[in-house]
């Protein structure tokens, strides 16, 4: 049987997504980033959210 990479679901990409949310969430609050008015926690949260619905 052939393996699968780990990118061949929808959730893992969305856990992912998720994950790189939470670090430019860190990366904001830290002060090393200005990301402007995205609330990158409640982005991380809503793709975290949606790969367990997934």
């Amino acid at each position: 049987m052939a393996r699968r990479g780990i990118f061949n679901s929808n959730r893992s990409i969305l856990v992912l997504v998720a994950c790189i949310c939470f670090a430019i969430a860190v990366l904001a609050g830290a002060g090393i980033v200005d990301t402007g008015r995205i609330s990158w926690t409640d982005l991380g949260l809503f793709f975290g959210f949606l790969s367990f619905i997934f």
